[in-house]
C-alpha cells in the first residue's frame, strides 16, 4: 500500500507494510509538482506489484524511474551549505529537524553565512563552544554532534576533505542512571491534582487536569514518549491502525501514523498489566462520545505544550526537584522492569530503543539479578 506525503512543499512516496520494519518507508520523489509525483508513484507501485522493486532494499529510485541525476549544488559557504543541507533533511520528523535548525543556526550565525567552506576547520567548531561559557558539557555534545551530520554531509560532497568535528576535544559524558519517578512523586502529583479538583468543582473547571491525573498514574504502566502519549487513540475510534489502545488484547500499539512517526521510526507492541488495563477502561467509559484520544482536553486532542505546562504546575506545586519531568514516567517504566530482572532486549524492545545499547542505563536498577545471574553461571 502505497500513498503521497507532503512536506515542505515536497512529495514523498510512503509504502506500508505491517510485516516490514519500520512499517513505513518514505522514499523522497524530489519534486514539488503533484502531478509528477503522481506519475512517479504510479511507477513505483507497478514495479513493486511486478517483483521489480522494493522500497525498504533497493535504492535505485534514479535508475528504476529514470530521474534526472540531482544538479551539483554550490556549496562553497556554510549558509548555502546549511540551507542545502537542511532541504535534504526535509523528511524528517519536524522536532528533530527544529533541533538541526536551531543548532546550525548558532554556528552558521557564529562564523558568518559567507564564511568558505573549505576553510572550516575542527578549530573554529572549538572557538564557537568555547565563546559560550555558560554551555553544559552534555549541550556541548549535542551541538557538535548536529554539527558533526552537516560536516559529513559536505564530505560526502567533496567540499571537506574529512570529518573534522571528530578531532573537536569534547568533555566525556559522566554516565547518569535516568530519573525515574518515583511511588512518593507519583503520591504526592496525585494528590495535588485531585486536591485541584476539590477545590474548583463549582467553577467549570473540575475536569480541567483529568489528563494529567490519568498519565501520572497510567505512562509507569506503559512507558510512552511524550510525543506518543498525546497521539495514543482507542482502537474502533481511529482511522489509522497506528497508536491505539486495544482494550480487549490487553495491548497498546506504537507504530507511524500520516500524522506521527516514532522516534525510531519502527513500530512496537505494549502489553499492557491488569492495572493499566482497569485505569484505561475507566478513562474510556468518561471519554466523550466519538472522541478518539486517550488523552484529550474537553474532547479535543492534546497539546504537548499544555501537557508539559500542566505537569510543570503541579512538580512545582508540590516541591518535588527540577529534574522530575514527564519523562520520568517513562523512566519509571524500565526502571521497575529492570527490578524485576527483565531481560535486556525485551526492555529495548518494549521502550522502542534502537539498540540495547540506549537500554543499558536502566540496568543499574537491578544489582541483585546480576548476582543471580552469576550465581547461575558459576554457582
Amino acid at each position: 500500500m502505497a500513498s503521497l506525503v507532503c512536506q515542505r512543499g515536497y512529495f514523498y512516496a510512503q509504502f506500508y507494510d505491517s510485516s516490514r520494519r519500520p512499517q513505513r518507508k518514505k522514499i523522497p520523489l524530489k519534486t514539488k509538482e503533484k502531478r509528477a509525483a503522481r506519475r512517479l508513484l504510479g511507477r513505483m507501485e507497478d514495479k513493486c506489484a511486478l517483483g521489480e522493486y522494493d522500497p525498504w532494499a533497493d535504492g535505485r529510485e534514479h535508475e528504476l524511474f529514470g530521474w534526472e541525476p540531482e544538479p551539483e549544488r554550490d556549496l562553497s559557504t556554510l549558509g548555502k551549505a546549511k540551507e542545502a543541507f537542511l532541504e535534504d533533511r526535509g523528511h524528517l520528523r519536524p522536532e528533530t529537524l527544529r533541533t538541526y535548525e536551531e543548532v546550525l543556526r548558532l554556528f552558521v550565525g557564529f562564523l558568518g553565512e559567507g564564511f568558505p567552506t573549505e576553510r572550516l576547520r575542527s578549530r573554529q567548531l572549538e572557538k564557537w563552544l568555547a565563546s559560550t561559557d555558560s554551555l553544559a558539557d552534555a549541550t556541548k555534545r549535542k551541538y557538535i554532534k548536529h554539527v558533526g551530520y552537516l560536516i559529513r554531509y559536505l564530505v560526502e560532497r567533496g567540499w571537506l576533505e574529512e570529518d573534522i568535528s571528530k578531532q573537536v576535544d569534547l568533555p566525556k559524558a559522566v554516565e547518569q542512571p535516568p530519573r525515574a519517578l518515583t511511588e512518593g512523586h507519583q503520591r504526592k502529583l496525585i494528590q495535588a491534582i485531585q486536591a485541584h479538583h476539590q477545590r474548583h468543582a463549582g467553577d467549570g473547571r473540575y475536569n480541567t487536569y483529568l489528563y494529567l491525573l490519568l498519565l501520572v498514574r497510567l505512562n509507569p504502566l506503559m512507558g510512552l514518549r511524550a510525543s506518543e502519549l498525546t497521539h495514543l487513540r482507542w482502537k474502533g475510534r481511529a482511522s489509522d491502525p497506528g497508536m491505539t489502545v486495544d482494550l480487549e488484547a490487553r495491548t497498546a500499539l506504537v507504530s507511524n501514523t500520516n500524522d506521527f512517526t516514532t522516534k525510531a521510526g519502527r513500530g512496537r507492541t505494549i502489553p499492557l498489566p491488569q492495572k493499566a488495563t482497569t485505569l484505561l477502561e475507566k478513562a474510556r467509559d468518561r471519554c466523550p462520545k466519538g472522541c478518539p484520544y486517550v488523552y484529550h482536553t474537553g474532547g479535543e486532542k492534546l497539546k504537548y505544550s499544555a501537557l508539559a505546562h500542566a505537569f510543570c504546575r503541579f512538580r512545582k506545586k508540590v516541591n518535588l526537584p527540577d529534574w522530575v519531568q514527564l519523562h520520568s514516567t517513562r523512566h519509571a517504566y524500565a526502571t521497575q522492569l529492570a527490578r524485576a530482572g527483565t531481560p535486556i532486549n525485551v526492555i529495548a524492545r518494549f521502550m522502542g530503543h534502537s539498540s540495547t545499547a540506549v537500554t543499558e542505563q536502566y540496568m543499574h536498577a537491578s544489582p541483585k539479578q546480576g548476582h543471580r545471574h552469576v550465581e547461575e553461571a558459576f554457582g
